[in-house]
């Protein structure tokens, strides 16, 4: 019965599901296992109560607001307009689907880039646009400019970029960012900039946020959210800025799909992120797991090209005797009591890649202990 169930799971929902009930080392959850701080616990008391039945502004508490554009601006020297350019939502997947309603129609042509989070494409085909595939190329998962400017027509209306990229742990270069700003160059392309991880970056590297490229910036729209930040995957306050042309587009989706975030949620992050707040600590927390992870294997079958960023790792077993990576899952699952999920699940297609996803922010013992079944293999 055991092993009938576990040969129906194939969507990462499932498999986590599976994973929690049945106790197994789970390195397949989307979201961070650690908690938030206890200081960000606190404001949240001492905001809740004397709070909890008030309606918060329809676009985001202003000081949150403030709090995200002067955060932005010492990062990446460019002022985003609180007031107009700068607007709170429920997640980085409503902001994902308002941004796509607001700015696509039946007929337009969005590039993403696989694997991809499977909110984009959902989103496309509510608006009637038509989504265009570009793979990215292995084995670490880089972008190939010259793919991209082959599928570029009349038609193309945006192009969703991710980085750090979910779920493989790759990166935007600078160069990257110029290949990017020269394709759109002379065209009407708009950019919808997926930075959620843009603090989880490693080995040394920078960000290459939107908002550092002039060019790309005015015709672009970043989302991004606290969950990865702060570790609040479920208080889901997530945010997107652009300029106020656009934002004003996204907000008439917004006025119709949501009613604004808990109030004292968003008052508690916004008095949080006033301090001396370390974005850096969160790249050297997750990179030593990653590190500990690849000493672990380094002597194995396994193959891995380490994370770039996130708290996710992929990982390549190409001499498993699977036919593909989800039964390669399956089979660790049955076997080795291990959850990870299957890379194949966020492409548009069925595919016979066998590379796995492992979420790394769990406790070291389990990154050991994981890392030592995976080995068996």
């Amino acid at each position: 019965m055991i092993t009938q169930q576990i040969d129906n799971l194939i969507l990462p929902k499932s498999i986590v599901e599976y994973a929690r009930e049945a106790g197994l080392t789970n390195l397949a959850e989307n979201h961070s296992y650690l908690g938030c701080s206890k200081a960000l616990e606190d404001l949240l008391l001492k905001h809740i109560l004397p709070n909890a039945n008030y309606s918060p502004e329809e676009y985001g508490l202003m000081e949150l607001r403030k709090a995200i554009s002067a955060k932005t601006s010492r990062l990446y020297d460019y002022d985003y307009n609180p007031l107009e350019e700068v607007t709170i939502t429920a997640g980085v997947k409503q902001s994902v689907f308002a941004s796509i309603l607001a700015l696509l129609k039946e007929g337009d042509e969005v590039i993403i880039f696989e694997p991809a989070h499977k909110s984009y494409d959902s989103a496309i085909k509510i608006t009637g646009a038509r989504a265009i595939y570009v793979a990215l190329k292995g084995p670490d998962f880089k972008v190939d400019w010259e793919d991209v400017q082959k599928v570029i027509t009349s038609h193309t209306r945006m192009i969703i970029i991710n980085s750090p990229h979910f779920p493989t742990g790759s990166v935007l270069s600078e160069l990257d960012m110029i290949r990017l700003q020269k394709i759109i160059n002379g065209t009407k392309i708009i950019i919808l900039s997926d930075e959620s991880f843009e603090h989880v970056v490693f080995d040394g590297e920078m960000h290459q946020s939107i908002a550092l490229y002039p060019a790309l910036r005015e015709r672009s729209v970043i989302i991004s959210s606290f969950n990865e930040t702060l570790n609040i995957p479920h208080w889901h306050i997530g945010y997107c800025m652009a300029t106020e042309k656009l934002m004003c587009e996204i907000r008439k989706v917004l006025a119709i799909v949501g009613e604004g975030i808990n109030l004292p949620y968003q008052m508690a992050v916004a008095e949080h992120l006033l301090h001396d707040f370390n974005y850096n600590s969160q790249s050297t927390f997750y990179q030593n797991k990653r590190d500990l992870f690849l000493k672990v294997i380094e002597d194995s079958n396994i193959k891995a090209v380490p994370s770039k960023g996130t708290y996710f790792q992929i990982i390549s077993v190409k001499n498993a005797t699977e036919k593909n990576d989800v039964e390669l899952a399956q089979r660790l699952m049955r076997e080795n009591m291990l959850a990870t999920i299957p890379i194949s699940a966020y492409y548009h297609e069925n595919s016979k890649k066998k590379f796995l996803r492992l979420n790394l922010s769990v406790p070291d013992e389990v990154i050991m202990d994981a890392a030592t079944k995976l080995k068996s293999l």
